[in-house]
């Protein structure tokens, strides 16, 4: 039995670590179905926005593990000329996105996922937008992930020269303060154009930059103590089932934890109760993912992987989603009831895997990627 249950486990050896693209799939397609608001059956995986955690805390973490990943396969000067270049990339998408909508809405009238585009003063909102003081449709998203991607070089240097003890410490710091003192550290949701707070939002993102950079060596030190390393993992599966338990029944374990985790003061905060669960979310799912790794790859891994591995295109294929979905009649007449809200959330998910597999056949260099990827599980 034990032998049969390791062979479902996750083996890749160097390259791209597929789980992490399957991760970030899975919070994409939350923030799709989340985003869109059908009525769908697809709540129960996703939360609806009212869970412990949510695809946002994920998606951060994610993309600061990723980037610590590549920064040990690289130079310090190609880890920060990479960090530029996927900065000026994000930033403008962001303006694209914001613009393209405003534009959308005050030549056309058609709904976006804003308020419609002021047409008195319309060029008002515009230098704002430039300068990330202000958001629209959704691009907000991208500039908190803007501006952690600028400041990142100087947690880089930190870890290339030995000091990610010192990085870890000083965003762990900063988001104290930010728990206490919102408006302390000056990065905040008024001076920048963000759902959340960015002073304690970086501490997930840099937290996974720091981790991403130590994993071989984290692994390493957990492979000693493997016992122990197992016993924890149980643990944490175990204990993110039963507050799923817990919450589907209106928390009689613990009938205060939603005062401390639930509600948007707290996800834009990120409390220290939301953001403990946040890490028990994540362990738990990176754990189930390594350990049946093939039955769920060989399952949803044709869906997650792209949508992970392309999740600039994943994103922003969501945001056009919504702006088409919502200004269909049907889609509004039938969006609230349940079946109907499944099938819609289906469409726009399918829809934007397949613009990313049709991207990929089509650009020159990308078929045999595709295929390597597609190939990587036996």
């Amino acid at each position: 039995m034990g032998s049969w249950f390791r062979s479902l486990a996750y083996s890749g050896k160097g390259g791209r670590d597929l789980r992490i693209d399957f991760l970030r799939g899975y919070c994409l397609f939350m923030m799709t179905v989340d985003h869109l608001g059908a009525n769908s059956w697809f709540f129960n995986l996703t939360g609806n926005i009212q869970f412990y955690t949510s695809a946002a805390e994920g998606f951060y973490f994610i993309s600061g593990l990723t980037l610590g990943l590549l920064a040990t396969r690289e130079s310090f000067a190609q880890s920060v000329e990479r960090l530029l270049l996927r900065s000026v990339v994000l930033y403008r998408t962001a303006i694209l996105i914001a613009l393209g909508f405003g534009a959308w809405s005050l030549l056309t009238g058609l709904k976006v996922w804003d308020s419609p585009w002021p047409r008195e003063n319309w060029l008002e909102p515009v230098l704002p937008i430039l300068t990330m003081h202000q958001g629209y449709a959704g691009s907000e998203i991208l500039t908190l992930y803007v501006l952690f991607m600028l400041l990142a070089p100087i947690v880089l240097l930190a870890l290339f020269r030995g000091k990610g003890w010192l990085a870890f410490l000083v965003s762990a710091a900063l988001y104290a303060i930010s728990q206490y003192r919102p408006d302390a550290v000056g990065l905040n949701p008024e001076n920048f154009a963000t759902y959340f707070l960015p002073a304690a939002w970086q501490f997930l993102f840099y937290g996974g930059l720091v981790l991403g950079y130590h994993r071989e060596d984290l692994s390493r030190m957990l492979a000693r103590v493997a016992p122990v390393r197992d016993l924890l993992s149980v643990a944490v599966v175990a204990l993110g089932t039963l507050l799923i338990w817990n919450y589907a029944h209106g928390s009689p374990l613990w009938p205060g934890l939603s005062a401390l985790a639930l509600g948007e003061e707290h996800k834009t905060n990120l409390s220290p109760m939301r953001l403990l669960l946040t890490a028990v979310y994540i362990g738990a799912a990176y754990t189930l993912v390594t350990w049946l790794w093939k039955p769920l790859y060989r399952g949803l891994g044709w869906l997650l992987v792209p949508l992970g591995s392309a999740s600039l295109w994943t994103f922003t294929g969501h945001i056009l989603a919504i702006g088409v979905l919502y200004n269909l009649g049907l889609y509004n007449r039938t969006s609230e009831q349940i079946w109907f809200g499944t099938l819609w959330d289906c469409v726009a998910v399918l829809g934007i895997w397949a613009s990313i597999l049709i991207y990929r056949r089509l650009r020159p260099g990308r078929k045999a990627k595709v295929l390597q990827l597609e190939g990587a599980v036996s």
